[in-house]
């Protein structure tokens, strides 16, 4: 076959041995390219490619632990690599641990800051641990950095809105039960003058941008603005 006459041509190389563990995996035969990458791994720990083929061959196979213990183990060596670590927030987001998700997008975003997408993944991933305080500076962020980002207004509206009644609820039973603790620390939020203009700001841009859009997405957009 190619592949024995190329390891005999290159006898050792890596790249035929990763060309093999690839065709291996075409194939369908796991096993043999597990073992493989294995391999490869033991003689070479900071093989890059060989390091990332096994992560993905695990992901396939369903083993989201132990490609979660991969990523780690990799991410050991090349913490600059910012793909990864959004790589491994997913995993962590698949077993539903968000603070080691969140932890992930933190260390994306401290690479690559500019980029509005990951405040805005990092953001949802704040709000739905209830952590308003700090979704809604994300959320703000993403429409700093790219000023007609539907769903980044939403962000902004939706959390501003959540604040609002959170800290209506806290001022009616006279003190915040445990959940409400948790999802807003008064004492760091912003004034109640701030979060309704921040409200009525993001309606505006919302209404901005669905005028722009078909009738039925302007309908369905405003009707849900109004509740």
């Amino acid at each position: 076959s190619v592949l024995f006459l190329l390891d005999t041509r290159f006898n050792g190389s890596q790249r035929v041995k990763r060309l093999s563990g690839l065709v291996k995996e075409a194939l369908g035969q796991s096993d043999e390219a597990h073992a493989l990458y294995t391999e490869m791994l033991d003689k070479d720990a900071t093989n890059v490619l060989a390091s990332k083929r096994l992560i993905a061959l695990l992901k396939a196979q369903g083993h989201i632990q132990q490609a979660i213990k991969e990523l780690v183990t990799y991410l050991d060596t090349h913490g600059n690599d910012f793909e990864a670590w959004l790589e491994l927030a997913h995993l962590y987001l698949a077993q539903h641990m968000y603070p080691q998700a969140a932890f992930c997008l933190e260390e994306v975003i401290l690479q690559q800051p500019a980029n509005h997408y990951f405040h805005l993944h990092y953001a949802e991933l704040q709000y739905t641990m209830g952590h308003l305080d700090v979704a809604l500076k994300e959320y703000l962020r993403v429409v700093e950095l790219s000023t007609d980002n539907v769903r980044g207004f939403y962000g902004v509206k939706l959390t501003a809105d959540r604040m609002l009644a959170e800290a209506k609820k806290g001022k009616g039973s006279g003190k915040k039960d445990q959940q409400s603790s948790n999802a807003l620390r008064m004492d760091i939020v912003p004034q109640q003058a701030t979060l309704e203009r921040l409200s009525e700001l993001a309606t505006e841009r919302l209404v901005s941008a669905y005028n722009r859009a078909g009738e039925s997405s302007k309908k369905a957009a405003e009707k849900w603005l109004k509740e």
